[in-house]
């Protein structure tokens, strides 16, 4: 599937630079869902010009946290007032304040991983929780961050081999790195839960 989408922006992307990998990224979190359009577009432009991997990468993660920005807002403003009038002591309420304290996390590591793991609904949560905008544009760089410019620095060296490498073994990787944060960050908590209540 992944080689399939390399395939398909190639028509336009000799043309496009830069400047479609920031619009593809941005439109692909915000309104339209693009699976694996930017990440392929990043790769073919890094394997065409390899001494501007860095840059392609730099602009799809501008393009993620630029396209994020809106629903964060459509989030903050209606779902703050929703959960005051309808969630106050419900179970959803202590669930969402305890997002609240845990955004980071929850927005980092879906950046990372690629579709079909959406990223949308965390970045909802997060703005219908009140996390503060700082902190999900700090959590979207890190997690996409990692991932584009890991994408575009093995598509700079290993070319069409990175590619393939991508489409057999990404999705196993981007799970595994998921299973062993979410590890962590249980183990984080049961620690200060420990630490707090001795």
């Amino acid at each position: 599937m992944f080689a399939g989408v390399v395939q398909a922006v190639r028509a336009w992307a000799d043309g496009a630079g830069g400047l479609g990998v920031l619009v593809v990224a941005l439109l692909d979190s915000s309104v339209l869902a693009l699976p694996n359009a930017s990440d392929a577009l990043i790769m073919y432009l890094a394997i065409r010009e390899p001494g501007r991997w860095w840059y392609y990468a730099a602009m799809g993660i501008a393009g993620v946290v630029a396209g994020s920005w809106p629903l964060y807002l459509l989030a903050r403003r209606g779902g703050q007032a929703f959960m005051e009038r309808r969630l106050a002591r419900s179970p959803t309420s202590r669930l969402m304040d305890w997002y609240a304290r845990s955004a980071f996390v929850g927005l980092a590591v879906p950046a990372f991983l690629p579709p079909p793991f959406p990223l949308k609904v965390f970045v909802l949560a997060a703005g219908a929780a009140g996390y503060p905008w700082w902190r999900v544009a700090a959590a979207l760089t890190l997690g996409r961050g990692a991932r584009h410019l890991l994408e575009a620095g093995l598509a700079s060296v290993y070319r069409d081999q990175a590619v393939q490498a991508v489409e057999r073994y990404g999705a196993t990787l981007a799970v595994a790195v998921a299973a062993l944060v979410a590890v962590v960050f249980v183990a984080v908590l049961v620690w200060q839960r420990r630490a707090a209540h001795p």
